[in-house]
Parts: structure tokens; C-alpha cells; sequence
């Protein structure tokens, strides 16, 4: 009883904390369009060599590259700057659903995401300098060079091992788990089953983080020639303008405003998977027939917002401990952990939530490719120890499902280990809603329509059986929670109808939407718009 009064304190306290911080975010971006509209400052007209719409990872990164080549640039952001307390990686989900999230949401899905509420994903993605890289869980992940290949065939000298980036770091604290994870593979791997066909590889998660705090491309801001850039932030980009067919600058608001900026050089769309192909098509690059029903002129007809992909995972809190973990809620408020961070930078407040990460290649049912097909996310923490506070909305999982399947896990030590799809099948498209710059982009990843990436998922959730089953994980009373997912009552827990069912109620991002703006029919290898636009 002493115990449930400890527990239920706690997340009273943790409750009225989360309240306070989002009530906090507002304020910190209220007062940053204060800020920046006092200080506002735009010329009309003025050049630049180059123009960067979207100051995300890629853009600042870019931005960069160009002032150091001593270019002119202009940076454009619809956000603002990060709020203070931002660099605090355990922060890290709570940034999402806040004015420096764009907050998307896909339509509502026909074959996928029935457990979230109206059946759509939700997506964030950066409203802010840094862009995702502030709102995202700071995971480093090589990416593998079969892929690169395959997209590049004549590029035979990718090597990722040569690149040094100082402030890609190993976790400075982390729980029972990746050792347990650790064991726990090395035991699969002398298994008969996974010796020849299957190749497993797990490791402890590399983050973009600096003596204890995120690290984010904004950073990069600070110490770049002030006169050879200039940043406009809370400014939406209407539209870029051409001349003959060629990009000469873009349009944007701010503050009511209307202005213009023209580009000696090249205009660059770095606006995400999203922003990019709906600016592009917000200016007359699209297709055809989608442009004319808006009244939009037609500048090129291409196939722009097709092929839209996103890596989905499951298996949130699909497994139940018998024994407490080191990470978790109470540990996490406790004021040691306070002050280890405070004073040290150490600590549980350096997890951004995630701390291993594996992959499972099966080389007998994936042979279009050389890369693995499956990624695994270890993650300490779930959605029902917050008691649905925060996280479960983050995410959009309904108050329905919650209640039924989430809530009886409360007060209770949970873990993840989500299997994430790597190269779907299911392919789905961004359209425009209006020819309004302002309106949300119509968002349909057609989520599950291809049948083998259903079966890729299963697959597995089968692995993560497996690693449930191994004598490391049975130490820490590692079970399936096994009771039935609503909606999918009917059926035989554990077997594949059942795993199916599963998968399509409880369908997630993994925050990685791609392929908007397709190699070869919208852009070619350097990644200029086709027809000879730029």
C-alpha cells in the first residue's frame, strides 16, 4: 500500500510537471515571435547567391558548406529558435504536439493504424532552427552501403567508417538492458536457426550529443560569418518564382507581410519530406492534372509527392518485467538524477529514450536486398508507466485502446523492443489540399496495402519472441504480455493472424517519411530537379 501511495505521488507530481513544461513551451515561443517581430528587419528584393528553404538537418548543414565557401545565403525557417532547456536529451519527446512541431497527420488509413485515434499516424516533424534534429530521440545510424549502392550504381567507394563527426557519442549512461540485450543476442546467434541465413546485429545506440547535452544543427549557426548569412525565421514560403522556367527567388510572408528574395545562383528546398514537395508543387512542379484542378500554372509535370514511404514499427510495451529497471519514472524525478545532470551531465536524464539498436537481415526472404530488412528499437521506458500523461498522446494511440489494453500496465515495468520495417513495399503519395500556402498538405502513406510488408513485420515480432525466450531475458522475467489487443480478440493469441491484426491496430512511425521527391523521376543524382529547372 506504502508503495502504490509512493507511486501514485509521483506521477501526480509528474503529471502537473508535464503540464507546466507545455504550458512553458508556448510561453518560450510566444515570446520568441515577440522577439522577433520587434526586431523584424526584411529587405525587399535583396540577393543572394543562394536561397535555403528549410533550416533542418540538411539545411543549415548546407548553409554552412556555402558560407565557408564565402557565398551570400539566405536561411529561411517557418520556427523559431529552440526553447532553453532543450538540450536536456531526456526532453526529447515532449517537444512533439508543441508550437515547434508542424504536428501532421496522415489521412485516416484503410489498412493500418486502427488502434490510433480516427486511423491516422500522427508526424512530427521540426518547426524550429535544427528542424527534426530537436525533436527527434538523437539516434546516429550508419546507413548501410548496399543501400547507397543500389541508388548509386557507378558509387564504388562508400565508406562510412571514414567519416569522423566529433559530436557523435556513445550513451554516457544506460540501464540493465543492453547488457541483457547484449547477452541475450549473443545466445540467438549460436543458435543452429542463425548461423547461415539470418545475420544479427545489435549494439549499444550512438547519439548526436556533446558532454551530456543534444546536439543539434542550429549549433552550427554560432559560429558562422553573420554578414554572409542571414536567417529569417517565422516566415512561410508561398511559392518559388520562376523566370523562362528557371528559379529566380521565392515568395514569403511574414507577419502579414508579402516579400520577395531572388537568387543569383540556385534556390535550395531542404523543407523535409513534406514541406518539399508541397512548395514544389505550390509553385507549378507537380503532376498535371492535380495542378489544374487547384488552378495552379503548370511549370513541369512531375511526379512529385508520389512514392511517399515511412519506416512503421509495433510492439509498444509488448513486454513485462518482473523486476524493476533503472530508468523509469520515479528514477527519473528522483532529485539524485536531478542533480547528476545539473552538476555532472550524467545520469538518466542523458537517455533519449532509445539504447540499443539491432538489425535482422533474413537473406531468405529479403533478396532484392543486400541491407537488412528489419531494425529493432530498445527502449526502457513505455507508453503506460506515464500513465498516459504524455506519451500515448504523442503518439495518438485512443483513449479506448488505453483503457483497455495500455492502462493495466501502469505501476508496472515495461519494455519495448519495436520492430521497425525497413524498406516498405506500401507506397503512398502528398497532395495538395488548396492552392493556400497556409493549409495543410493531404498526408496518405497507405500504410500496410502491400501484404509482404505485413509479413516482413511479422517476422519480426517473431525475433522479438525469440529474444523474450533467451536465458538473459528470463533473468530479468522477461514475458510477452499476453493479454489480447482490442479488436483482435477472436483470434489465437500468438499465431499469425493474430500478429497481423496486431500490427495493423497498433501501426507507428518511425518518423522517417521519404521519397516524396524520387531519384531519377523528379530529381536526378545531384539532386536538381528535373527538365533543367535549377
Amino acid at each position: 500500500m506504502f508503495n502504490f501511495i509512493v507511486k501514485w505521488s509521483v506521477y501526480s507530481i509528474y503529471s502537473i510537471a508535464i503540464c507546466f513544461f507545455f504550458q512553458f513551451l508556448n510561453a518560450s515561443y510566444f515570446i520568441s515571435n515577440i522577439k522577433d517581430w520587434y526586431f523584424n528587419n526584411i529587405t525587399n528584393d535583396e540577393i543572394y547567391d543562394y536561397i535555403i528553404v528549410g533550416a533542418g538537418s540538411a539545411g543549415i548543414t548546407i548553409a554552412s558548406r556555402l558560407i565557408d565557401a564565402k557565398n551570400k545565403v539566405l536561411l529561411i525557417e517557418a520556427g523559431g529558435p529552440p526553447p532553453y532547456f532543450a538540450n536536456i536529451p531526456v526532453l526529447a519527446p515532449l517537444l512533439q504536439h508543441s508550437p515547434y512541431d508542424w504536428q501532421y497527420k496522415t489521412i485516416p488509413q484503410h489498412h493500418a493504424c486502427k488502434g490510433l485515434i480516427n486511423n491516422q499516424s500522427r508526424w512530427p516533424m521540426g518547426k524550429i532552427l535544427g528542424g527534426s534534429s530537436r525533436l527527434n530521440y538523437m539516434a546516429y545510424i550508419k546507413g548501410h552501403s548496399a543501400d547507397y549502392h543500389e541508388w548509386f550504381p557507378d558509387y564504388n567507394n562508400y565508406d562510412i567508417n571514414k567519416v569522423h563527426n566529433s559530436v557523435v557519442n556513445d550513451l554516457r549512461w544506460c540501464s540493465e538492458l543492453c547488457d541483457t540485450i547484449s547477452a541475450s543476442v549473443v545466445e540467438l546467434s549460436q543458435r543452429i536457426s542463425y548461423r547461415n541465413d539470418n545475420v544479427i546485429d545489435f549494439a549499444n545506440v550512438k547519439l548526436t550529443m556533446k558532454n551530456g547535452e543534444r546536439w543539434s544543427t542550429d549549433e552550427l549557426l554560432m559560429t558562422k560569418r553573420k554578414h554572409e548569412l542571414n536567417v529569417i525565421t517565422h516566415a512561410h514560403v508561398n511559392k518559388i518564382k520562376f523566370n523562362l522556367n528557371k528559379a529566380e527567388g521565392i515568395e514569403f510572408t511574414k507577419w502579414g507581410k508579402q516579400f520577395n528574395a531572388r537568387a543569383k545562383k540556385s534556390v535550395i528546398i531542404s523543407a523535409g519530406a513534406i514541406g518539399t514537395p508541397k512548395l514544389l508543387m505550390l509553385s507549378g512542379i507537380g503532376i498535371k492534372n492535380d495542378l489544374k484542378k487547384l488552378n495552379i500554372k503548370l511549370i513541369s509535370d512531375l511526379p512529385v509527392g508520389k512514392n511517399l514511404m515511412d519506416h512503421i514499427s509495433t510492439g509498444v510495451d509488448l513486454i513485462s518485467l518482473n523486476t524493476t529497471l533503472s530508468l523509469n519514472i520515479l528514477k527519473l524525478l528522483s532529485p539524485k538524477s536531478m542533480m547528476d545532470y545539473a552538476l555532472f551531465r550524467e545520469g538518466p536524464w542523458t537517455s533519449a529514450g532509445i539504447e540499443v539498436i539491432g538489425t535482422l537481415s533474413d537473406r531468405l526472404t529479403n533478396k532484392l536486398h543486400e541491407s537488412p530488412n528489419i531494425q529493432f528499437m530498445i527502449i526502457p521506458v513505455g507508453i503506460s508507466q506515464d500513465n498516459g500523461v504524455a506519451l500515448r498522446k504523442l503518439m495518438g494511440i485512443s483513449d479506448k485502446i488505453f483503457s483497455d489494453y495500455f492502462a493495466p500496465l501502469a505501476y508496472k515495468t515495461t519494455i519495448t523492443i519495436a520492430p521497425v520495417l525497413l524498406h516498405p513495399k506500401s507506397t503512398g503519395q502528398v497532395k495538395l489540399k488548396s492552392s493556400n500556402p497556409l493549409d495543410e498538405p493531404i498526408i496518405d502513406p497507405n500504410y500496410l496495402s502491400n501484404e509482404d510488408d505485413v509479413s516482413t513485420m511479422i517476422e519480426g515480432i517473431r525475433f522479438v519472441e525469440e529474444i523474450v525466450n533467451t536465458d538473459a531475458m528470463k533473468a530479468l522475467g522477461a514475458s510477452i504480455y499476453t493479454k489480447h489487443f482490442p479488436g483482435c480478440e477472436n483470434l489465437i493469441f500468438g499465431s499469425t493472424k493474430y500478429w497481423e491484426c496486431y500490427i495493423r491496430h497498433l501501426t507507428l512511425t518511425s518518423y522517417h517519411p521519404a521519397g516524396t521527391c524520387k531519384i531519377g523521376s523528379v530529381v536526378d543524382k545531384s539532386f536538381r530537379y528535373s527538365r533543367f529547372l535549377f
